[in-house]
């Protein structure tokens, strides 16, 4: 069975945000789509700040000197302080600070960072300024800015962006990029990590998290 990691909860979350969005989606790109890969991508976006940090923190952890041939992973294993995962389920219910299990570290290191690159790489080429800006604030951003301060910095304007938009402005554009990401992440394969469990004891709405694909490669 699948174990998810749940994303962090939005303080803007409109019961309508997955039809709205997808409406969008079938106006502007494939009519095939449907709302589950618009809930996979906003679940991405939501989770990106979360495992881009325990990718930093991995690399952060291979540069570190070993001791006793052991390094920080290693010596977390041998204290019990890391839950065990088998390789088959590289997602577990555990915070952002909680580190990899050493057996399947290194694979599910090489998904995490695979998928944030994709996010990250799917973001920075989007073309509109407004919208470009409105995903780092909101998603990708070192800064994570809460919905209606990104509302307020979009509508007072910076350098960075053309102009000054408003509240409805946003919430369309949001909308807008939000399909553009969809379209890009299910056309170059990284929607394919990302599964919605419908199992028993699940929600009716299911539960999604991400899994490793048998051709995966680092």
């Amino acid at each position: 069975m699948i174990e998810v990691l749940p994303a962090i909860e939005s303080e803007f979350n409109p019961r309508n945000d997955v039809e709205l969005i997808s409406k969008v989606y079938q106006v502007q790109f494939f009519e095939d789509a449907d709302t589950e890969d618009i809930r996979k991508t906003i679940w991405l976006l939501n989770i990106y700040r979360t495992i881009k940090g325990l990718v930093d923190s991995y690399e952060f952890v291979l540069n570190q000197k070993s001791q006793n041939g052991l390094n920080e992973f290693d010596m977390s294993g041998v204290e019990g302080a890391v839950k065990r995962l088998s390789t088959s389920d590289p997602v577990s219910n555990l915070p952002a600070n909680v580190l990899i299990a050493k057996e399947a570290r290194h694979n599910n290191y090489l998904l995490y960072k695979q998928i944030t690159e994709a996010v990250a790489h799917a973001a920075n080429n989007i073309k509109d300024p407004h919208e470009n800006k409105i995903v780092q604030l909101l998603f990708v951003g070192d800064k994570k800015f809460r919905y209606k301060d990104a509302v307020e910095y979009m509508r007072r304007g910076y350098k960075t962006v053309a102009y000054g938009i408003e509240a409805t402005t946003f919430a369309e554009k949001r909308r807008k990029v939000i399909a553009s990401l969809a379209n890009t992440l299910l056309f170059n394969g990284t929607l394919d990590f990302v599964t919605i469990d419908y199992g028993r004891g699940r929600s009716k709405e299911g539960e999604i998290g991400l899994r490793q694909l048998s051709n995966c490669e680092g």
